[in-house]
């Protein structure tokens, strides 16, 4: 019997934050200096909903001239990781606002 704690989550979760890190550097930048969802999408292949959900728990460094992450499945984009979302994970505000 393995009685060694389960380290297999921490080490997924690593591995997703490390993966949404490098596709926010290498994913187009769109107009109005915007990433979209459906672009890191492409590039993870990770679902849509989790890199969401790893967007919102994490602190990432978007690249130069971004101002956020768009959503844009539906035809009413909203903005699920803006550029100051540093100053949201700290202060525990998970808001998504509409854009």
């Amino acid at each position: 019997m393995n009685l060694e704690p389960n380290n297999e989550k921490p080490k997924i979760e690593e591995s997703l934050v490390k993966g949404i890190a490098s596709a926010l550097q290498k994913a187009p930048i769109r107009s109005a200096e915007r990433i979209y969802l459906s672009d890191l999408w492409v590039i993870t292949s990770l679902p849509e909903d989790l890199i969401i959900e790893v967007l919102s728990k994490n602190i990432f460094e978007l690249p130069e001239g971004v101002k956020c992450v768009i959503d844009d499945r539906h035809r009413k984009k909203r903005v699920i990781y803006p550029k100051d979302q540093k100053n949201n994970v700290e202060n525990g505000k998970h808001d998504q606002s509409d854009n």
